[in-house]
């Protein structure tokens, strides 16, 4: 009979019946890092690298009358008018599937429109399919703060027209 019991003693206190706590400490929640337009730009650059966009022009960081904003981050591109499409779609899909919700999307003659929103920004994005621009296409993702401080020329050139 002593065999026994200690058996069942050994295999209970494996599964955490003898010896332990009733319940275990839980993990401290992380807040989330604040997201700033270096983080958002660094979403843009990976994810239209991951969908097969060539590297972008970042350097228009939110020019607004010469003063330059951390409250926009900016990726334009010319792409081949082959993969411009593809590309641009393929961005907004990994977009999505990190978080950003598409709050609007339309489109205007040979424009494509996407707006999508994250944490306090929202995300213009835009496909000029114009056969004016040659063998390319312009492609942008204008990541914009909510509440940043533009001059109305500045945010009227971010903004989704509709």
């Amino acid at each position: 009979m002593t065999v026994a019991v200690s058996g069942f003693i050994s295999v209970a206190a494996g599964c955490g019946l003898v010896g332990e706590e009733a319940s275990a400490a839980k993990p401290a929640r992380v807040p989330a890092a604040p997201f700033t337009e270096e983080a958002v730009a660094g979403e843009i650059a990976a994810y239209t690298r991951a969908a097969g966009l060539p590297e972008g022009d970042t350097s228009v960081k939110g020019a607004d009358d010469g003063d330059p904003k951390t409250c926009v981050a900016t990726w334009l591109g010319d792409v081949p008018a082959d993969r411009a499409a593809e590309g641009f779609e393929g961005t907004v899909k990994r977009l999505r599937q990190h978080d950003w919700e598409i709050v609007s999307r339309h489109t205007e003659g040979v424009v494509t429109f996407r707006t999508l929103a994250k944490r306090g920004w929202k995300l213009y994005a835009r496909h000029y399919a114009s056969k004016d621009l040659g063998s390319t296409q312009l492609v942008t993702f204008t990541g914009v703060e909510d509440g940043c401080d533009l001059s109305a020329p500045a945010r009227d050139a971010y903004t989704d027209p509709v």
